[in-house]
């Protein structure tokens, strides 16, 4: 497993790509699109309300 270190903005510009990728191409990459989002969703709410969840994900700040 790696490990990735995303801000906050990398984070919200990811699930946009996201989003957009699965309206580009369609049902066929939507369910990968789909569970990538909400993992990454899941994340940011976490590391906004400060709470520590099992995620792969870490936030940093861009100053890091």
């Amino acid at each position: 497993m790696k490990n990735v270190e995303l801000s906050t903005d990398e984070i919200k510009a990811l699930i946009q790509i996201i989003d957009l990728a699965i309206k580009a191409s369609g049902l066929g990459s939507a369910e990968a699109g789909v569970v990538l989002a909400k993992k990454l969703s899941a994340h940011l709410e976490e590391s906004e309300q400060g709470e520590k969840g099992e995620s792969d994900f870490e936030v940093v700040d861009a100053g890091e």
